[in-house]
């Protein structure tokens, strides 16, 4: 069972142990707003990308990989565990989750969201816009672990080396296939092509 939008309401000190990160028109009928925060990791970068109303923006080129730092820190209580996901707006601009997708009981902190643009054009990232969603499900069993440490309050740099590697979108591999499809019509037909002078040319010898 998920919470609903009065539900959330009635927990906000729980659920944002920083009171000025919450912001009511963030609130949905069953799910929360997470907006960016003030670090964006690109994968061709050196170091985080510092944002803020001075320098509110981020791109994400075409095959991009990246990691976001949220601007809420949020809290998980015992009989909850949180959900995430990326606003549609963006889903449909090719941006994607490539991190988890829950956040367990008893974690305190920031999210870092992993995520990679797989569309054909740029994605603009602005401080403070609302990209991500975070979505509270009730335990059947409350949660009677060790408290979780502390979690992230910036973007890691074991985070930041783990996520190296090629670009990849759905248009280059497109590119690719029809390279690829190309090279193999033009193989064949001269494999053909060749096929065909030998078999002449042995049909010529064995002719009495």
């Amino acid at each position: 069972m998920f919470l609903s939008k009065e539900d959330i309401k009635g927990r906000v000190n729980e659920l944002f142990p920083i009171e000025s990160h919450y912001d009511a028109e963030r609130l949905n009928e069953a799910s929360y707003d997470l907006r960016v925060g003030d670090e964006v990791y690109l994968s061709e970068g050196q170091v985080p990308t510092r944002l803020g109303p001075d320098s509110p923006y981020v791109v994400l080129p075409p095959g991009q990989f990246a990691l976001v730092k949220t601007h809420e820190e949020i809290r998980i209580p015992r009989d909850l565990i949180g959900l995430l996901s990326i606003r549609s707006k963006f889903k449909f601009q090719g941006l994607i989750n490539i991190s988890g997708f829950h956040v367990d009981p008893t974690y305190t902190g920031n999210l870092i969201f992993s995520v990679q643009n797989v569309g054909p054009n740029d994605i603009r990232l602005k401080y403070l816009e609302p990209v991500f969603m975070l979505m509270w499900a009730k335990l059947l069993t409350k949660y009677e672990g060790k408290e979780r440490k502390p979690g992230y309050s910036g973007i890691q740099l074991d985070q930041m080396a783990q996520l190296g590697g090629p670009n990849v979108t759905l248009t280059g591999l497109k590119r690719e296939l029809d390279h690829l499809s190309l090279s193999l019509k033009i193989s064949g037909a001269l494999g053909i092509t060749l096929f065909g002078v030998i078999l002449a040319a042995i049909l010529r010898w064995l002719k009495p």
